[in-house]
């Protein structure tokens, strides 16, 4: 089987018009990239960086664990040398000597590039999970989905504008949920989560809209299957969809907990939700 080279990869990236400069907020599953030639995570990550160029920025989520209150683990305590659990990319990008990560205990960002410590700025304890996404999209980033078009989909933009229309901290039960971390004294504080993204698995169905909206450009990175679009017209296409129907991105299972009982905004779900799980409890049995 062929091997990718560096070079193939910027000329990949190229093909689906990312230029020098570019602020590019990446989801990825790397393993659907394929063989490369050299080291996977060094071949990625610098023709990532090579094809945005000294001017430009990568950003990539770094999140972390967190816990119910009850069941809290006093003992993995959260700080900018811990390794996040979002991935293979978030982990190479967080090992970069020239990396910046913001301090959000559970929803910590990763840059590299130009605007990485503007991106990351501000964003610890006291603010919302999705603040580096709004900064990004404001200074005209796009957003760039490798391999997880459909196991993972949806851009971050989705979780942003339900952030900005203040979906993410309409839960309609809420259990306290949290972690320790270390605050900018070194001092171990304990954090409670005020927001949540919830399930990304209906986000699928923006897809359409963007194509009618004419920002969506397809491509190859590699073997992986890829979509990028301008951030700001992404968002504003999520905005205005949410803003019409808080419930447009719960996703289809009849029998996912956070669309289907978690939301103050599809009380409607409540009760059919839990006849299913019973049903399907007694099934089982």
């Amino acid at each position: 089987m062929a091997k990718f080279t560096k070079q193939e990869l910027i000329n990949d990236l190229q093909k689906m018009g990312v230029v020098e400069g570019d602020i590019l907020v990446i989801a990825a599953d790397l393993g659907e990239v394929g063989m490369v030639e050299g080291k996977l995570s060094d071949v990625i990550l610098d023709a990532l960086l090579e094809t945005v160029g000294t001017s430009g920025t990568i950003v990539a989520p770094c999140f972390t664990n967190y816990y119910y209150i009850q069941t809290i683990d006093k003992q993995d305590v959260f700080d900018i040398h811990k390794a996040p659990n979002s991935g293979s990319l978030s982990r190479i990008m967080w090992k970069h000597p020239k990396s910046h990560r913001s301090l959000h205990p559970t929803n910590s960002f990763v840059a590299i590039g130009d605007k990485a410590e503007e991106i990351m700025k501000g964003h610890d304890e006291h603010a919302l999970s999705y603040d580096p996404i709004g900064k990004a999209t404001e200074l005209g980033a796009k957003m760039f989905l490798i391999g997880c078009v459909a196991s993972s989909p949806g851009f971050f933009t989705v979780h942003y504008a339900q952030q900005a229309l203040g979906l993410t901290q309409k839960r309609f039960l809420k259990p306290k949920r949290g972690v320790y971390f270390k605050d900018a004294k070194n001092e171990t504080q304990l954090f409670i989560k005020k927001d949540f993204g919830g399930c990304a698995k209906g986000c699928y169905k923006f897809y359409s809209y963007y194509v009618m909206e004419g920002g969506l450009t397809t491509g190859n990175f590699g073997s992986a299957n890829c979509i990028i679009m301008n951030g700001k017209r992404a968002y504003n296409v999520a905005y205005d969809l949410l803003k019409t129907n808080p419930r447009f991105a719960l996703c289809d299972n009849p029998l996912c907990g956070s669309c289907r009982a978690s939301w103050s905004f599809n009380k409607r779900d409540y009760i059919l939700y839990y006849f299913r799980k019973l049903f399907s409890s007694i099934k089982k049995h």
